[in-house]
């Protein structure tokens, strides 16, 4: 099961989903990639869209970096979600993740959670067509949960997910087949898009910002770059990771007494958060908060940099070459 779901499906398991993750108010790579196309209703194209509410190209509607700016909510909204029960608030959970913890026709729970760009590698080759792409479906055993995805690029292979969840077991492959294949023909008719402050980092791919040369500094030069969901790199390198991830949540700064994190200043007007950790291994976090969240005091676009060594080195300052990775980093990220 893939690491975004996988999560998830533990906290529905325990009944718990409402609890994964931070909820926030909806408000207003390097490597080649290849859309899969679609049986029918794939022509057009254009230029990618921007991230002013209107709606995005048939055409390109599926390449990552348009649907990295589509709103998640925006694809479940009431008219969406009313034709498979009786829905509640969509909760953004970050930039490409939306939850909705609602009832189906039958008065029964039903929790929706759609990831886009969720990244496909390890899941069972395609069985299905949902919209026109081609589709891969699975359950737990406990008939629990069911995810549905629909395949929207080959390399790396990442799709839509919908994941469907309740504390009883049941058949909740269907709604949540219905409910994708719905998203699916939004996504490639008018996708309603994020709408984000000025320098905001939603159009930004990870794996493209930061050279071989600063990924080196920190993880050697045998590093491998993988790219994971539409907001998040990995290196991986021998018994070494680094991950850079842009994400929705709180600011870093108000966490900072209950995180016991240490502010660190990184030059150009940004000051992180630090947190280090050394057990067996040793770990070191920095982030900041890049541009604030519409009509939401409380959270921000953040800026996140992990460095984790699995068995520590004597002598290595994991935060030293972190902040080396963030202060190359900055130069690079959208201006406010």
């Amino acid at each position: 099961m893939r690491g975004s779901t996988r999560v998830m499906a533990a906290c529905l398991a325990a009944g718990l989903l409402a609890g994964c993750g931070a909820d926030v108010d909806l408000s207003k790579s390097t490597s080649r990639r290849t859309t899969v196309p679609a049986e029918a209703g794939l022509t057009g194209g254009g230029g990618g869209p921007s991230t002013s509410g209107k709606p995005a190209p048939t055409g390109d509607a599926f390449k990552s970096e348009n649907l990295r700016k589509v709103n998640p909510c925006g694809l479940m909204d009431e008219d969406t979600l009313k034709a498979f029960g009786d829905p509640a608030n969509s909760r953004l959970r970050d930039y490409s993740m939306c939850s909705n913890y609602m009832k189906d026709k039958d008065g029964k729970e039903l929790n929706y959670t759609l990831t886009l760009g969720d990244l496909t590698v390890g899941s069972k080759s395609p069985t299905k067509t949902i919209g026109g792409l081609p589709a891969t479906e699975s359950e737990l055993e406990d008939k629990t949960a069911c995810f549905v995805t629909a395949i929207t690029e080959s390399d790396p292979e990442r799709g839509i997910t919908v994941q469907t969840g309740r504390s009883e077991a049941g058949d909740l492959c269907t709604p949540g087949r219905g409910l994708l294949e719905a998203v699916v023909n939004r996504v490639r008719d008018d996708a309603p898009l994020l709408e984000l402050n000025k320098g905001t980092l939603v159009d930004l791919e990870p794996c493209t910002l930061l050279s071989d040369t600063v990924v080196a500094s920190a993880v050697g030069d045998s590093a491998r770059k993988r790219p994971s969901g539409l907001h998040v790199c990995n290196w991986n390198g021998d018994g070494v990771s680094f991950t850079l991830t842009f994400k929705i949540g709180p600011k870093p700064d108000d966490l900072a007494e209950a995180a016991k994190t240490t502010p660190v200043n990184l030059g150009d007007g940004v000051t992180a958060q630090q947190k280090s950790e050394s057990t067996s291994g040793t770990r070191c976090r920095l982030e900041w908060a890049h541009v604030a969240f519409p009509e939401d005091k409380e959270q921000a676009e953040v800026v996140s940099l992990d460095f984790s060594r699995y068995t520590a080195q004597a002598g290595e300052d994991a935060c030293g070459k972190t902040a080396t990775v963030a202060k190359a980093l900055i130069p690079r990220l959208p201006k406010k």
